[in-house]
């Protein structure tokens, strides 16, 4: 949803808060919160006057603000598996969740989100006091949290799952999520670039102007949708610089998305602090970030390229006035999409033509009915300068060619039309040729936006809730751009702002007599792209750890100065180093990643990968360290056999042992001299045993069952395990490697 910045967005935060997740003061609950905390005369008269909402459904429209938002989450879609882990949502604990009574109240089962593609995405509306209380949900509320963990489901908003899918995003297209953390929205477009059964050619640069969050980014990114096409940068949204791409080519993008800082007044439902804060300045005062985000993007799309903007926000002078004065700087270039015959179940309101600008003075509103007599006011009043109101641009009124614009083609998402929060949405389309006017048109002067005048500070809200606001974190336009004698006088706290901690990228030499190793140890054939392997490291040495990219990938490291275009993660991790220290009978020191198992996959032959079944599985899930001879034939002949270090195992689907797999399982596995270890980590172990055996048989805890001691359906696919990966070479642990002590293990 929204994100913040002082200058460019794509950062998170509005007003400190005691408790930012929840923004429920002082740790109260929904139940300890009162709906007479829930009045804001200003947003209720503020509101009233811009007609969104029409009168007679006013009070339920307040009422739905004052009530708590549901839970919601989708399936990912793009996996092999998702119909089985949707028909386990459905066959399994949907049932049991029917007619749920807690202290006399009733409850509803969830239910899938009807507009919402093949019912993927579902909705818990009860609270989460009876989702703990209650064993039912309880149970549901651990299958969600696991399989969110390993990327299966992604816990989103139902109105935030709304922009990515009018991108009409396909596997070739080259994408750009300008405010991308904490990354619900960027993995839905790696979905769309990467599904199932398809080569994607295309590519994604997901982009935050917060440092710490595009670590979230890479975590939510790279540790759970993993993908040979993605760059997580860090940079200013409204001064993304050109890309290069190599022989004069500079990127242009098919699809691009710029879910803008903006106020969050769309959240109060979840973010209880807007009912007392809320301000109509909130919104003016982002309206040129907003407006300049917008602008940078149209200049980066492609002609016939997709541009969806989008807030969660209900103010006008964030949605339909950013896009009218973006559309009116760059005249017959653009035109809104009517989207209306997408996700028809999706109740939506038209976009506005005509709405009013106030300020608030002494806490009373004050209409402004043109820019002019706005600013009239404002040089009469020291204490409305006082105020930052001149903060307001121009831009903030409708301009006088508003209904000739179309901005009723754009979506209003009203939260009592489907239970959900607020959201504001624009498809925009870049035309191969500009046109011309037409000659009844009204005449508009072109909206000079480099001239516009930028608050000092403002305040924005996040999906997630509120956060300190911060600078952002990404001035190596402005500082590259200063001239020398100002940023020598820098000081010691600005020039550790200025500086990006990060390890450069290079390439590894093919010719390199590690990838040697690899080639003979995978029996890699002739399609492995060795040349796309990529370190964190300046002279392109494979020390730990190897991430592939693809080509698209590959020209923007080669092109770009890393630190400029401030790249925090590329491709997907692929080879880690199981170092042994001075083992010489372990030939390969390499081991696949969970993440890269499935790129690896495409290019060894068959019989390089060891065939195994549910037994087995259920042995390594059982055991951190099985010895060999636990296992039967032929697994067993098999693993003595074999060399010590990293094996591809295939668990084939099928019933043993109260478990099953219903498709194909493919995970690495370490084979030590008398014992065996699956690589992967201790919480994706045990979400892939509750999966299969319908309880988590890695643990000597007591088991937890299924509903109705039903054993749950596998995810019958390679899913991410390896949690948050950490780019620079230097400092990276792998802290998906169940061997703590790796010399033990592989001595076992």
């Amino acid at each position: 949803m929204g994100k913040h910045g002082k200058r460019g967005g794509g950062g998170r935060g509005r007003r400190p808060a005691s408790n930012a997740r929840t923004q429920r003061p002082n740790g109260a609950s929904w139940n300890d919160f009162d709906t007479e905390s829930m009045k804001n005369k200003s947003f209720e008269e503020y509101y009233k006057a811009q007609n969104i909402v029409p009168e007679a459904e006013w009070e339920d429209f307040l009422n739905i603000l004052r009530t708590e938002l549901p839970t919601t989450f989708r399936v990912t879609g793009s996996r092999e598996h998702a119909d089985t882990i949707n028909g386990l949502i459905k066959d399994v604990y949907v049932p049991t969740m029917q007619e749920v009574e807690l202290e006399g109240v009733k409850y509803a089962a969830p239910k899938p989100i009807e507009w919402y593609p093949n019912q993927f995405a579902w909705e818990v509306s009860a609270p989460k006091r009876v989702v703990r209380k209650q064993p039912a949900f309880k149970t549901f509320q651990r299958f969600l949290v696991g399989e969110t963990s390993v990327g299966n489901l992604s816990r989103q908003e139902a109105v935030s799952m709304i922009p990515p899918l009018l991108m009409d995003v396909e596997p070739h297209h080259y994408c750009l999520d300008m405010c991308a953390a904490p990354g619900s929205k960027t993995t839905q477009i790696i979905e769309a670039l990467n599904p199932y059964h398809t080569e994607s050619t295309g590519m994604l640069i997901a982009n935050d102007s917060d440092y710490k969050r595009t670590h979230m980014l890479v975590h939510q990114t790279g540790g759970r949708m993993p993908t040979k096409g993605l760059i997580v940068t860090n940079l200013d949204a409204t001064m993304i610089p050109n890309i290069s791409l190599g022989d004069g080519e500079t990127l242009k993008f098919d699809r691009i998305l710029a879910d803008v800082p903006c106020s969050g007044d769309g959240t109060m439902r979840k973010n209880l602090e807007i009912w007392s804060k809320w301000s109509p300045y909130d919104g003016a005062s982002l309206h040129v970030i907003q407006l300049r985000i917008l602008d940078r993007a149209m200049a980066m799309l492609k002609p016939g390229g997709r541009l969806v903007y989008s807030t969660c926000s209900f103010n006008p002078t964030e949605n339909e006035a950013v896009v009218a004065a973006a559309l009116n700087a760059h005249p017959g270039e653009f035109h809104i999409v009517d989207v209306a015959d997408k996700l028809p179940a999706l109740k939506r309101r038209p976009g506005i033509n005509s709405w009013r600008v106030f300020s608030r003075p002494n806490d009373e509103l004050v209409e402004h009915a043109s820019f002019k007599e706005y600013r009239t006011a404002v040089d009469a009043s020291a204490e409305r300068e006082q105020d930052k109101l001149k903060g307001m641009p121009e831009t903030c009124w409708p301009p006088a060619n508003a209904a000739e614009l179309n901005l009723e083609r754009s979506l209003r998402l009203l939260p009592h039309d489907q239970n959900t929060g607020g959201f504001y949405v624009c498809v925009l389309e870049k035309k191969a040729a500009p046109e011309a006017p037409a000659a009844n048109a009204t005449k508009v002067e072109k909206v000079d936006i480099a001239s516009l005048p930028t608050p000092d500070e403002v305040i924005a809200i996040d999906e997630k809730g509120s956060l300190p606001l911060k600078r952002a974190a990404s001035p190596s336009a402005e500082a590259a751009a200063a001239p020398k004698k100002l940023r020598s006088e820098a000081t010691k706290k600005e020039k550790r702002d200025l500086q990006f901690r990060e390890d450069p990228f290079s390439f590894v030499d093919p010719t390199h007599a590690e990838i040697d190793v690899l080639k003979e140890w995978f029996q890699l054939q002739a399609t492995f792209p060795e040349n796309n392997l990529l370190v964190r490291n300046e002279y392109g040495n494979p020390l730990r750890t190897m991430y592939i990219v693809n080509d698209t990938i590959k020209k923007i490291v080669l092109n770009n100065d890393y630190t400029r275009l401030r790249m925090i993660s590329a491709g997907v991790k692929t080879f880690i180093r199981q170092d042994s220290q001075q083992r010489t009978d372990i030939k390969c020191k390499w081991r696949v990643s969970a993440d890269g198992i499935s790129e690896i996959l495409q290019h060894v032959p068959t019989e390089s990968v060891k065939v195994a079944r549910v037994d087995e599985l259920r042995t390594f899930l059982e055991d951190m360290y099985p010895p060999i001879d636990k296992f039967e034939e032929p697994f067993k002949t098999d693993l003595v056999k074999a060399d010590l270090g990293n094996m591809l195992v295939k668990f084939e689907a099928g019933e043993a042992q109260g478990g099953k797999l219903t498709l194909p399982l493919y995970l690495p596995v370490w084979k030590a001299k008398h014992s065996m270890s699956l690589l992967v980590d201790k919480q994706e172990k045990s979400v892939l045993s509750e999966r299969t055996f319908g309880e988590d048989i890695c643990k000597p805890a007591p088991k937890s069952t299924l509903p109705g001691g039903t054993p749950a359906l596998p995810s019958g696919a390679v899913t991410p395990v390896e949690g948050t990966a950490t780019p620079a070479e230097g400092t990276e642990t792998p802290v998906e490697n169940p061997v703590v002590d790796e010399e033990a293990a592989l001595n076992a």
